[in-house]
């Protein structure tokens, strides 16, 4: 075969294209986040030390849920499908100066009247008298616009002018073209910022979402309606 009928090969190389480096979401969990202790009653509460954040919402919110995953941690908290299950005042270490007190929940339980007798009483001891009480996390299921037990602990948060920071939870249950409607609905109705957090167990992007803005209004120390 003469050098004219072979078939010579390319010396041209393929250009392979730079790939996109992978930008991996920094975790901002706590990395010390534990369980402290429980409490049945304000007189067996530890001594005050550091900022304690209270975590308030309803009997089936969701709080034992959002603690677990906010914190980064399945066994921190005892879920229940059952309401209620929470009823003492747990004590979790987030940082070497902060603490967060998971309160029992308000609003429907099954339990005996003397039960919810002494979790009302525990939560307004704490909430009027813990001397070291910087704010609350109040958790709003974000299903249900404008509940009678909502509208009255906003009014007392209000009323004993505790700063609090909004969470709405269970935000996996409603579809992602609703979501933004309803939180724009239960943020008019219950005079909360235009954007409230909006919380599923389900994305770990909404923990960062809810470490970075907690801390920002952490540092500022305002009420999150004014």
């Amino acid at each position: 075969m003469s050098p004219d009928n072979r078939k010579i090969k390319s010396t041209k190389k393929r250009i392979k294209k730079p790939q996109k480096e992978r930008v991996v979401e920094e975790t901002l969990v706590p990395p010390e986040a534990r369980f402290l202790l429980s409490a049945a009653y304000f007189h067996e509460l530890p001594e005050p030390q550091g900022d304690e954040f209270c975590i308030l919402g309803r009997s089936n919110v969701g709080k034992s849920s959002f603690v677990n995953h906010v914190l980064g941690n399945t066994t921190l908290a005892r879920v229940s499908k059952k309401p209620g299950k929470t009823s003492l005042a747990n004590y979790y270490q987030i940082t070497p100066s902060m603490v967060w007190v998971d309160l029992p929940g308000y609003g429907y339980a099954k339990a005996s009247r003397s039960e919810k007798k002494r979790w009302s009483q525990l939560i307004a001891d704490y909430c009027e008298k813990r001397e070291n009480l910087v704010g609350a996390i109040w958790l709003v299921d974000i299903r249900h616009v404008g509940i009678q037990a909502d509208l009255e602990a906003l009014q007392w948060l209000l009323e004993i002018g505790i700063p609090f920071f909004p969470v709405l939870t269970k935000g996996d249950k409603l579809p992602q073209s609703k979501r933004a409607a309803q939180a724009k609905n239960i943020a008019t109705r219950l005079g909360l910022p235009s954007n409230p957090l909006v919380y599923s167990t389900q994305k770990h992007s909404t923990r960062n979402q809810f470490w970075k803005k907690f801390t920002e209004w952490h540092e500022q120390k305002i009420l999150p309606n004014q």
